[in-house]
């Protein structure tokens, strides 16, 4: 039944693209070029494309993506692919136009395109378009993939993209995405499963940069953040956090590794609490969203 579904799917899914025509499918002389913006990305595209696709990773281990710059190297590199697979991280939406002038035979796919998108947390401004805000434009929040549910509809996304530039491992390409979708349905479950019979008024967890609201979204918990329109709060800000952590119990707060903890750290000293790092950005996306749903889990009780 799945495996049917699956196929339904891969067939009749309408195109998220304006226009295929301007996709190559030529017959490939090595394997397909695809350059992604951040780790998890990559993850994705090679669940789904195998030894048949090459990827090029512009953000760095380490590295913030909200305010990364690519390198001209990394924009050289770009002459060679077929693709860019966005999920609409600042830097992207920026960079596009230059992103297609460095190869302007560059696809660029838009896997945000179909989800229902969540708003940053008010008060967050973007650290380049000067606010939440440009003119009625509301900064909608870019870290779609720590969300299963939001992979599942990534991933049938990419294997589409993948099976149109290259139609002669379309097969190839629809079979491992049924693998991916597996696996995507098992952390799904063990995230449900971790998550299952925490009490509601200890459903809220603090970090310091929100990137959990899709997880949040999805597992009925609620993202509290420290950083204030992109930047470390105010002092009036910050006593306001540190109290409404104390009212709460909080004992845990979360950071990334790629921004400072100065201040997350003051706040853990103030409350008794302790700081630990979760990783949006890390690698292996299966592995990493288990471990940071135990970590959640475990600062829940």
């Amino acid at each position: 039944m799945r495996k049917l579904l699956l196929l339904a799917v891969f067939v009749m899914m309408p195109c998220w693209m304006t226009c295929w025509t301007t996709l190559a499918t030529t017959a490939l002389a090595g394997p397909l070029q695809v350059a992604v913006g951040v780790a998890p990305v990559e993850y994705f595209a090679k669940r789904i494309g195998g030894q048949l696709i090459q990827t090029t990773v512009l953000v760095p281990a380490g590295a913030d993506a909200h305010t990364y710059e690519p390198k001209p190297s990394q924009m050289r590199a770009l002459s060679g692919s077929t693709m860019y697979l966005s999920v609409g991280l600042e830097f992207e939406q920026a960079w596009e136009p230059r992103l297609k002038a460095a190869n302007r035979a560059l696809f660029f796919v838009r896997l945000e395109q179909g989800l229902a998108l969540m708003p940053m947390p008010e008060g967050h401004d973007d650290h380049h378009r000067g606010g939440a805000k440009v003119g009625h434009e509301v900064e909608m929040d870019p870290h779609i993939w720590v969300s299963p549910s939001n992979v599942r509809h990534m991933a049938a996304h990419i294997a589409e993209v993948l099976a149109k530039a290259d139609p002669a491992h379309a097969k190839a390409y629809a079979a491992n995405l049924e693998t991916f979708v597996k696996d995507i349905d098992a952390v799904d479950a063990d995230l449900r499963a971790a998550f299952a019979g925490i009490p509601a008024d200890r459903r809220v967890f603090l970090v310091f940069h929100p990137a959990w609201g899709y997880l949040a979204r999805d597992y009925g918990l609620t993202q509290t953040a420290i950083e204030f329109e992109g930047k470390e709060p105010s002092p009036r800000r910050l006593g306001a956090v540190i109290a409404q952590a104390k009212a709460r119990g909080v004992k845990v707060i979360f950071v990334q590794p790629q921004m400072s903890r100065r201040t997350a750290e003051s706040i853990a000293q103030a409350l008794g609490a302790k700081v630990l790092v979760v990783d949006p950005l890390a690698g292996d996306w299966a592995a990493n969203l288990r471990a940071v749903a135990g970590a959640f889990r475990a600062a829940l009780r």
